[in-house]
């Protein structure tokens, strides 16, 4: 997969939760999101890293992170589980930016 195949598809996802923020979405297409950013994670560790920026891998890798901490704790919230130990994990995530 190429980079801009998956930068356009973390825009994607990222919509993806805006709109859930507005309407929210099902358990089940939180959990295929979540299968779509495992898939991502793993796309971007197999991609050659020789032409591409440290800061623009950086960014890709701060994205997938938080999209994957968010959907997590969507999918908690439906549950009605606990969801600090990730909040905290999102936060410290910010902090590092």
């Amino acid at each position: 997969m190429f980079i801009e195949q998956i930068n356009a598809d973390i825009d994607q996802l990222e919509r993806m939760l805006f709109l859930h923020s507005l309407e929210p979405m099902s358990v089940e297409e939180l959990e295929q999101m979540e299968e779509k950013v495992k898939g991502l994670k793993e796309a971007f560790l197999e991609m050659c890293f020789l032409d591409i920026g440290v800061a623009e891998l950086e960014e890709m890798r701060f994205k997938l992170v938080g999209i994957s901490y968010s959907i997590i704790i969507a999918i908690k919230e439906h549950l009605h589980q606990n969801v600090t130990g990730y909040l905290r994990k999102l936060e410290s995530l910010y902090r590092t930016a």
